[in-house]
């Protein structure tokens, strides 16, 4: 698959790159533990699937109501959200089903109309 010119999908809504602050996009594998123990020797052990789970951050650059109101679809859900992401390593968009840490949205101004602060996404997949 090729890139589309977006790196996220977030619960069918894209956010296309123009929308992320510069430099703020990562993608952090993480481990997936199935099981520990510790050894007679009181060695520890994992055992890890070897595919990783994703933790994906980014801001959202300051915007306006109407871009704002372009996005509201990620805020809908907190957990159970769908996400397609381009995975830098395989050069391909993949999905998985993630939670979100709750979002603090702040208004930079209200003069004319509402303005938003730049917002941080912390999505973790399950």
């Amino acid at each position: 698959m090729s890139y589309n010119g977006y790196r996220i999908i977030i619960n069918e809504t894209t956010i296309y790159n123009s929308m992320i602050s510069k430099g703020s996009f990562q993608i952090t594998p993480g481990k997936r533990i199935v099981a520990t123990w510790t050894d007679a020797n009181l060695v520890e052990h994992q055992e890890v699937l070897s595919n990783p789970k994703m933790n994906i951050s980014f801001n959202i650059r300051e915007r306006s109501l109407a871009e704002q109101i372009s996005i509201k679809g990620i805020f809908a859900l907190k957990e159970n959200i769908p996400v397609t992401y381009w995975d830098d390593e395989s050069c391909e968009y993949k999905t998985g089903m993630f939670y979100m840490d709750a979002p603090q949205i702040s208004h930079r101004n209200t003069i004319g109309g509402i303005n938003y602060n730049a917002t941080k996404i912390q999505l973790h997949q399950y």
